[in-house]
């Protein structure tokens, strides 16, 4: 029906007021002393945040009795988006699911519905009528039984014939008892199962959580029965067990993952969702309950399926796994597929959002204490952080949520009433993401071995360059420092000048290092055709991408073909374009803790990020940030020459720059 994504809907005049950068600024006027002072909303629906277009479409899709297809990073809130569907939900009494035993058809057990809270009474009945039918019989039995022994009796004793006779009926009496027994009626076939049971009085549709679950524990299954004859069986109706669809009738089904879900139980899905009920059968084909099939159970349910972008990929026929194109295509033609937002622009209305996320998850937990406003602060920091991106903050609030978790054990542990700022900075350490932590042992293990990174010293043809380990699917990425090495041999060709990515740079993705070729002719001209500029880093990590390391080509490749050295005191994050200027890349902030825990003094970044990028005090003491705009800027910086020849080579490729068609319209663009 509808394809739908995600984007920020903060009122105009949240978005034109400039907010201090710092949070810790900002919220000394808020008015805040606690999260104790704010309220929290008592709906579901109302405690999702920074996902208005998806709330909206949720709104709509419980009016309409809709499905939804959720697609977004982990931890965004898609669960809680379903679980708030099911409480919008109009209520309604639900309805009793019966199996009886099918005397006609033994392997197609009846299903019956009937209104909520009157199973348990029928069931109540048909027990009593059983035991009342099976005191009968057994009363026949014996009392048939008893007249043979009387009759024998009697004419042994009264008309003295021989023993024999006696003997003669008591053995009639025994083998009428056994045989009696074996056709007694058996109260397991007399008595129905009560599949599904609900109460008489309205209440909340039901939502059910089917993530991860197998054919039977979705579809519903039937027991295998070990003793299938010899009146041992048990009743097919008692070994049928309802699944996922049938319990979330007139309710909301929740799948995430969707993409993993087997083909075969999508395509079960698809059937249930088309007809609105589905028979029960055996799901295991090596079992007795292979030959059992109910009579359709309804499973009116609302799909609210759920994956990240790979959940809509092709399904791979091999692994057998992958969403159905069928099963999108019902959910696209009678629903709606949205994308949810993973961040969220860093306005003071979107900081109020998160200091109620953090009363919430205070209010949710129950047994941590409530947060002063410098710790609420430190929180938005950190959502900043995460961000990976300036100007914006997080989303991922499943892993924030465990920041204020773990922050709030640091203050029962302190026997603190109040979660402070020291505890939240305590809980931060604790709170790494495995990239982090595996980035902190490479550093001591490289110290431990003498591998260590040159912060010292000038080098030809060597800038550092810092890469990032994790895509921050899960969890944060983790800064690394990546050498970028340049050298310049003699062209093949008189004509044939070019830039070489060597195999390090080819073999992990993101590289851009090909735009400073561009760099290169503009500041050179023809004099670069006869030279092979050969580019390559070596990544200690085999998740590293390459993405950010481009100053660093560049300046090696230009300190090569100059033969000027470079200082190895920096550091330089972000991207070169083809017009020399600087581009900005994710997680720069994560970059720049890298290069300070490994000892470097001073990195480079784009100036576009002046105004946006946040980085804390304790950070700022142990490396100093450096903004420039254009490549030609951090030549002046990283170049370690004298000033007459320096100021020459930056003014030259400075003029070039500026001269050139792209950077006309790049800076008409900025402006």
């Amino acid at each position: 029906m509808s394809n739908v994504t995600e984007k920020s809907t903060a009122p105009a005049a949240a978005s034109a007021t400039k907010v201090h950068p710092d949070p810790h600024v900002w919220i000394q006027g808020e008015g805040i002393k606690t999260t104790a002072d704010v309220e929290v909303p008592t709906k579901l629906i109302d405690q999702v945040l920074g996902q208005e277009t998806a709330v909206a479409i949720v709104k709509k899709a419980a009016e309409q009795k809709r499905n939804i297809l959720l697609i977004g990073d982990p931890g965004t809130g898609k669960s809680m988006l379903a679980k708030a569907m099911a409480e919008i939900l109009p209520s309604e009494v639900q309805k009793d699911i019966i199996v009886y035993h099918n005397k006609k058809s033994p392997n197609n057990p009846k299903v019956l519905q009937i209104d909520g809270g009157k199973g348990r009474k029928i069931i109540e009945k048909y027990e009593t009528k059983a035991n009342k039918t099976i005191r009968n019989w057994r009363i026949f039995e014996y009392t048939l039984a008893g007249f043979f022994l009387a009759f024998g009796l009697y004419f042994w004793v009264v008309m003295n014939e021989s023993i024999l006779v006696f003997a003669f009926m008591t053995l009639l009496a025994l083998i009428f008892v056994y045989f009696a027994g074996q056709n007694r009626p058996k109260k397991e076939f007399l008595v129905p199962k009560l599949l599904i049971e609900n109460g008489a009085e309205s209440k909340q549709a039901p939502y059910v959580d089917g993530t991860g679950s197998q054919a039977g524990a979705l579809l519903g299954d039937v027991r295998h029965d070990p003793f299938q004859s010899g009146g041992l069986e048990t009743p097919s109706h008692l070994r049928v067990e309802d699944g996922a669809i049938h319990r979330a009738h007139k309710g909301v089904l929740f799948i995430d993952e969707i993409n993993v879900l087997r083909l075969q139980s999508q395509q079960a899905l698809l059937t249930a969702m088309q007809d609105r009920k589905y028979s029960i059968s055996g799901q295991s084909q090596s079992s007795s309950g292979a030959l059992i099939r109910t009579e359709p159970v309804p499973c009116d349910f609302i799909l609210v399926a759920a994956g990240n972008l790979d959940a809509v990929q092709e399904p791979d026929p091999v692994v057998g796994v992958g969403m159905h194109p069928a099963l999108r295509s019902r959910i696209r033609g009678y629903g709606y597929e949205v994308y949810v937002n993973s961040l969220m622009d860093d306005t003071a209305e979107n900081r109020r959002k998160l200091v109620q996320f953090v009363a919430q998850e205070v209010v949710r937990d129950g047994k941590i204490p409530h947060f002063e406003a410098r710790a609420v602060a430190e929180i938005i920091r950190e959502a900043q952080r995460r961000s990976g991106r300036t100007g914006k903050l997080t989303l991922r609030l499943r892993e924030l949520g465990g920041l204020v978790r773990t922050s709030g054990d640091y203050a029962r542990s302190a026997g603190s009433d109040v979660v402070t700022l020291e505890h939240v900075r305590e809980a931060k350490w604790s709170s790494r993401s495995l990239e982090q932590q595996m980035m902190e042992k490479e550093i001591e293990n490289n110290l431990a071995t003498d591998m260590r990174h040159e912060t010292i010293g000038e080098i030809v043809g060597v800038a550092n360059g810092v890469s990032i380990v994790g895509t921050g699917e899960v969890g944060e990425p983790a800064g690394l420092v990546v050498p970028v090495e340049a050298a310049v041999v003699p062209a093949l060709s008189r004509h044939s000048g070019a830039i070489v990515v060597g195999p390090g740079l080819k073999a992990v993705h993101g590289s851009t290092v090909e735009n400073v070729g561009a760099v290169l002719k503009i500041l050179k001209g023809e004099d670069i055709a006869g030279h092979d500029i050969h580019v390559d880093a070596s990544f200690s990590h085999k998740e590293a991408t390459a993405e950010g390391i481009g100053i660093a080509a560049g300046v090696a490749a230009i300190s090569a073909l100059e033969a000027i050295p470079v200082k190895q005191e920096y550091a330089a994050i972000g991207e070169v374009a083809v017009s020399g200027m600087l581009r900005p890349v994710r997680a720069t902030l994560q970059r720049i803790e890298a290069a300070a825990n490994l000892g470097y003094k001073k990195v480079i970044v784009p100036a576009s990020i002046r105004e946006s990028l946040l980085v804390d005090d304790y950070i700022l003491n142990r490396i100093e940030v450096i903004y420039c705009d254009t490549l030609a800027e951090v030549l002046g910086f990283m170049l370690d020459a004298h000033g007459d020849v320096k100021k020459k080579l930056t003014g030259r490729l400075s003029d070039a720059t500026a001269s050139s068609p792209t950077s006309v319209r790049t800076n008409v663009r900025g402006g």
